[in-house]
């Protein structure tokens, strides 16, 4: 691999990891594109892993918080509706009633109990990953059209995250609720996860979306949504360091290769959850639509060139 196809490479995944926008859609986009091989699987592992390290850091007292609580088995806070947007916002849905005191709710659960739902939300994508690894893997699946068709889809469910996050705060959605999360909202949002098994579904975004279905507020559909990410992320990355081990054949790139894919992609994956996370705090529900539309045009584009 040239320093080029490595820093374009390790940037692009990183950046779009984190993003409801599919890292593994616009891998293959580019690759077609710029006319590239896909990249080794040792390389695939590295940036994954570049991803893996800013998540951890970016939500690390969330995982402290857990961890310091576990033995005790202490409630934790996840958050509500006002957590991540400011009341100016939050007065624009303003309507009739007490709106204040209903936004307020916060919801909570106990720390184990967060765990074993971040488990079972992870086991749909491993256990489907598993049984359709040949398939998942194939051209077929990994075509550009195919990715593009998926963009779509993602762009479709970022709406409908936007309208049941803008219906809850106008109060037309009744299920004020502050429960934790249980085990029907896990393997839910667990089974969106591993729709995005499939290049051009973005697994932020479908999880996201499904957790706003089930009436979380936005901040803990988002945290839920990361939360969920690590165990993945790191199976995706330990399958792709299995093959490395299993396939002789496999070319291995030199270990400055892989040091630079790992630092770039860290930077970019730390900068994208920062600049998605700030976007949230400014902007609430409105945030979702713009990469919907982003999603959605770069689907048509792809779909009008590869078959125009």
């Amino acid at each position: 691999m040239t320093l080029v196809q490595i820093a374009t490479l390790s940037f692009m995944q990183g950046f779009t990891e984190l993003l409801p926008i599919s890292s593994s859609g616009y891998m293959v986009i580019a690759s077609w594109v710029l006319g590239w091989d896909p990249p080794p699987a040792a390389f695939d592992a590295t940036v994954h892993l570049g991803s893996l390290l800013a998540l951890i850091l970016f939500f690390r007292r969330d995982w402290l918080l857990i961890l310091k609580t576990l033995r005790r088995n202490r409630d934790i806070p996840l958050g509500g509706d006002d957590d991540l947007m400011s009341m100016q916002i939050l007065e624009r849905y303003r309507t009739i009633g007490d709106m204040r005191r209903r936004l307020s709710l916060q919801m909570s659960m106990p720390s184990i109990n967060l765990l074993k739902a971040v488990g079972l939300g992870s086991l749909p994508a491993v256990a489907i990953g598993a049984a359709l690894y040949p398939i998942l893997t194939s051209d077929t699946v990994r075509a550009p059209q195919v990715a593009a068709g998926m963009f779509i889809v993602t762009g479709a469910a970022l709406l409908l995250g936007h309208h049941f996050s803008g219906l809850r705060l106008t109060g037309r959605d009744q299920r004020t609720r502050s429960k934790a999360i249980d085990h029907a909202d896990a393997l839910i949002v667990g089974f969106s996860q591993a729709a995005a098994l499939i290049p051009g579904i973005s697994r932020s975004a479908v999880t996201i979306t499904a957790g706003l279905t089930r009436g979380m507020p936005l901040v803990v559909a988002v945290r839920f949504s990361y939360l969920l990410a690590v165990p993945v992320i790191t199976i995706a990355a330990i399958v792709s360091i299995s093959q490395v081990l299993l396939s002789p054949s496999e070319t291995l790139p030199d270990i400055d290769e892989l040091a630079i894919g790992l630092a770039i992609s860290f930077i970019a994956s730390y900068i994208a959850i920062n600049l998605f996370m700030w976007l949230i705090r400014r902007l609430g529900t409105y945030t979702l639509w713009p990469f919907a539309i982003f999603t959605v045009t770069t689907g048509l584009i792809v779909l009008v060139v590869w078959y125009g």
